[in-house]
């Protein structure tokens, strides 16, 4: 059978050509790519992640210890760690790249206003949810101490706050809830935002230039799409090639950093780069100002279409909202650089509610199967505690799902 025999089979299957339906040229430009690179970079770490499942025990008294294992043991599993922490890195930066293109260009503009809140929506799952749950369930003391910092702040919400933290349920720790989020809930939230983000932008097409005869209109003339989805989509395959190939190379040389299990004394652990402008926050106001902080700048994000509702897109047309953008960043590189500099702090809030050397609530002891499983409380440290490991195991593992074990 030919190759062009081939090609027309698997056009019949698949209808593949509908894919070559026009859009801008300038859609092939790095620029209009990064929302793809975002996406394959998603792919990534579903399928690093699903890998990662395999081998990571949640349950508080044996999650550091599969890391360990895991890297010490797994074949590759070094490097699948390595790589599954550099992605999630690689995929946040992309995306940050991503919104700052969307801003600067006013692309956001109507009619892809909606497409704009739901490119908020995934930015906010992936941080405050998915990257911030794969830095907790790996249980080294960053993961112990953002747990304590999560209940505090969930504890302000209420009821909402009661089903979200540990009032829900004595069952099951909260290590292991978050962990069951992690791989499920979190991944389920970020397709259907995905595909609804997408769906949009197939819809309304990539926005026309912020310069240049079409900067005014809502798409770029039909007679003037000279590109075509299929080489968008290859411009997106080949940029991801090289971005993530540089993460797999910086995997093999840097491994992804591999703690010491939670201990019981608070140290001030400072959270993984993303959050560390909410650090400074907390430094000067307390835990209350990582809730408070996070909703201003969702509101902000919000108000951003609304605050810029002209018809241009040329920058030089959108000084006020630009240095409204421009301001905001800068408190937000600053208070990164001061938390990033500043020495480390033990906020108050914390509690021996998560012990580590406590890692399940007494009302567990009756369940059964728990003693057979390891997980019967103890009061020895747990640093210093020879819990048994996964079968096949030793006493040394590590997160797999450590999705970014500061990513998540």
């Amino acid at each position: 059978m030919s190759n062009g025999s081939l090609w027309n089979r698997l056009e019949q299957w698949t209808r593949l050509s509908r894919l070559s339906f026009p859009v801008p040229a300038h859609a092939k430009n790095i620029g209009y790519c990064l929302g793809g690179i975002t996406l394959m970079g998603f792919s990534l770490l579903f399928l690093t992640g699903l890998i990662l499942t395999q081998f990571f025990n949640p349950q508080t008294e044996l999650a550091s210890k599969s890391i360990h294992y895991i890297v010490e043991q797994v074949t590759g599993g070094r490097f699948l760690r390595s790589f599954h922490y550099w992605a999630a890195q690689a995929v946040i930066l992309s995306m940050c790249a991503h919104i700052l293109r969307v801003f600067i260009t006013g692309a956001y503009k109507f009619p892809r206003v909606l497409t704009w809140y739901f490119g908020m929506a995934l930015f906010f799952t992936a941080t405050m949810l998915s990257y911030f749950s794969g830095t907790v369930i790996k249980w080294d003391q960053e993961g112990y101490e953002a747990l304590e910092h999560f209940e505090f702040i969930v504890g302000l919400l209420g009821p909402i706050g009661t089903f979200m933290g540990k009032g829900l349920t004595d069952s099951v720790s909260m290590n292991v809830r978050m962990y069951g989020f992690h791989v499920t809930l979190a991944p389920l939230l970020l397709i259907g935002l995905i595909a609804a983000h997408f769906y949009l932008v197939h819809v309304f097409n990539i926005s026309p230039l912020p310069r240049g005869p079409h900067s005014r209109l809502d798409e770029v003339p039909e007679a003037e799409l000279t590109g075509t989805f299929t080489e968008h989509l290859f411009s997106i395959v080949r940029f991801s090639l090289i971005f993530y190939g540089l993460v797999a190379i910086l995997a093999s040389i840097v491994p992804a950093p591999l703690e010491a299990a939670a201990s019981s004394e608070p140290t001030g652990a400072k959270p993984p780069w993303i959050y560390l402008w909410q650090y400074g926050v907390e430094n000067f106001v307390g835990m209350p100002g990582i809730l408070y902080s996070s909703l201003v700048l969702a509101l902000l994000f919000l108000l951003v279409p609304l605050l810029d509702r002209g018809p241009s897109r040329d920058p030089k047309d959108r000084k006020g909202i630009l240095s409204l953008g421009a301001a905001v960043f800068i408190v937000l590189l600053s208070l990164t650089l001061y938390g990033w500099l500043s020495p480390k702090q033990v906020h108050h809030g914390h509690s021996q509610e998560h012990d580590p050397a406590h890692p399940q609530d007494h009302s567990m002891d009756g369940m059964p199967g728990m003693k057979d499983m390891g997980e019967t409380p103890t009061d020895e440290p747990m640093h210093d505690h020879a819990a048994a490991a996964p079968a096949g195991s030793t006493q040394e593992q590590h997160p797999a799902h450590e999705s970014d074990e500061r990513t998540h």
